[in-house]
């Protein structure tokens, strides 16, 4: 399935698509921004920078922070361990190589969905650190994804029309003000 959608705002059908999930792996959850949004009663979050896991801004009982590189949960969780996997934001941060190994290992690891939420091509971002953690190093985008990969790998994606555009400080830095916006996709894969 692929799906354009003109100025949507992906949080909605993001917990649409979680509304009855029992548990979260969050693959690169940062400082854990997106737990709001998650209302499964277990959540496990990975990341490779460990001040943005000592920086939690949602520190809830139910969410367990784990340090890790998300290139090796293929050999931290058993398959199937978790209702969903997401990946929002994360995506890009891994060469084409690293990434496919990423969302193999997900799909392994969920029992019901692996949630993918990236820009649409190539966002370049460098020296960026957001929260002032000095995690620039972990912060580069490595890799672009297009929807026909994704729908390839069996994904239904939507594909949010000018989602990145001059309100976002990173797409500024990367693009400039005068810049036509960028594309989000936002892909899920039901396994079962």
């Amino acid at each position: 399935m692929y799906v354009e959608l003109e100025g949507a705002d992906f949080i909605p059908i993001l917990r649409e698509r979680l509304r009855f999930t029992d548990s979260i792996l969050d693959v690169g959850c940062g400082i854990g921004a997106m737990w709001d949004y998650y209302d499964a009663p277990v959540i496990i979050g990975v990341d490779i920078h460990r001040p943005y896991l000592e920086h939690l801004v949602r520190t809830t009982r139910r969410a367990i922070p784990i340090h890790t590189d998300a290139t090796r949960i293929g050999k931290l969780f058993m398959p199937n361990s978790f209702s969903a996997v997401t990946l929002i934001d994360s995506l890009e941060h891994f060469v084409k190589e690293d990434g496919l190994k990423v969302l193999a290992y997900a799909e392994q690891i969920a029992k019901d969905q692996v949630i993918v939420f990236t820009p649409r091509g190539f966002f370049p971002q460098i020296g960026v650190d957001n929260y002032n953690l000095n995690g620039e190093k972990y912060q580069t985008h490595y890799s672009g994804w297009e929807p026909e990969e994704l729908l390839e790998l069996g994904y239904h994606v939507y594909v949010i029309r000018c989602f990145h555009n001059r309100d976002n400080v990173s797409f500024v830095e990367a693009f400039g003000r005068d810049h036509p916006p960028v594309d989000a996709i936002f892909a899920w894969k039901e396994i079962g």
